[in-house]
C-alpha cells in the first residue's frame, strides 16, 4: 500500500505513538532512536548514557544490548455507559503484518509497544490522553501460539484488545485495565465470538522496566 492511499490521520497517529513511546523511554532514562528505513521496526532503545556517565572506562554490560521496537498506534474514543456506576470502555484491534511478528518473534533483543490515544471532551476543554504498554519478543510467541493472534485475510493479523476505565460514580475499589482477548473455544461460540483472556501484566506499561524478556 502506498502513502498516498493511506488517509492522512493514520500516518500522523502513527508518528504520534511513536513519539509517545520515545518520551516515556526519555522520562525513564533511555535513549530512543527513529530508524530512517522502516523495514519492520520503528524504535531503537539503548541505556549507554547511565553506564557511560560512571566513567570514561565503563562498559556497556552484554545484557543490555539495543532493544528494537515496532509501534502499533490507536486513536480511539470510549464507549460511556448511560449508567454513571458503570465503566467506560473500548474494544477493538492492533493490526499487524505476518513477516512484521516473524521478524519480532526471531528477534530476541524487541518488543512490541502499543499506544491507545483516547479522545476527551467536555464543556470546557478538549484533550488527547494517552496509555502505553511494551510486549516483548518472547511473549510475542506464546500469544501467538495461544490463538490472540489471529488472521481474517492474508495481509494483517489482529490483536483485539479491551481497554476498562473506572466508573465516575462507583464507590468500590476500582483499576484501569487492559486484556487481550481471543476466539473463543466453546463448541457454542458463534464465528468470531470472542473469550476473555488475558491481562497485561503491570510491568509492561512502565517503559523503566523495558526488557525483550518475558516475565
Amino acid at each position: 500500500m502506498s502513502y498516498k492511499t493511506i488517509p492522512a490521520q493514520f500516518l500522523y497517529i502513527g508518528a504520534a505513538g511513536e513519539h509517545h513511546v520515545m518520551s516515556e523511554c526519555f522520562r525513564n532514562c533511555y535513549e530512543a532512536f527513529k530508524l530512517p528505513i522502516d523495514k519492520g521496526f520503528d524504535l531503537v532503545v539503548t541505556r549507554a548514557y547511565v553506564h557511560f556517565d560512571a566513567g570514561i572506562d565503563s562498559h556497556l554490560p552484554a545484557d543490555e544490548a539495543p532493544i528494537y521496537l515496532q509501534v502499533k498506534s490507536r486513536q480511539v474514543r470510549l464507549t460511556v455507559p448511560d449508567n454513571p456506576a458503570e465503566r467506560p470502555y473500548w474494544e477493538g484491534c492492533f493490526y499487524i503484518k505476518p513477516a512484521e511478528l516473524d521478524l519480532l518473534i526471531r528477534t530476541s533483543n524487541s518488543a512490541l509497544a502499543c499506544v491507545l490515544f483516547f479522545h476527551n471532551q467536555s464543556e470546557y476543554m478538549q484533550s488527547r490522553t494517552a496509555i502505553a504498554w511494551w510486549m516483548p519478543s518472547e511473549q510475542l510467541a506464546e500469544l501467538r501460539s495461544d490463538h490472540f493472534l489471529e488472521s481474517k485475510d492474508s495481509e494483517n493479523l489482529e490483536l483485539w484488545v479491551r481497554y476498562r476505565d473506572l466508573a465516575i460514580a462507583s464507590t468500590s475499589r476500582q483499576n484501569e485495565y487492559v486484556g487481550l482477548r481471543k476466539q473463543s473455544g466453546s463448541m457454542n461460540a458463534k464465528p468470531g465470538e470472542l473469550a476473555n483472556g488475558k491481562l497485561i501484566a503491570p510491568e509492561c506499561f512502565d517503559f523503566g522496566k523495558l526488557s525483550a524478556k518475558a516475565r
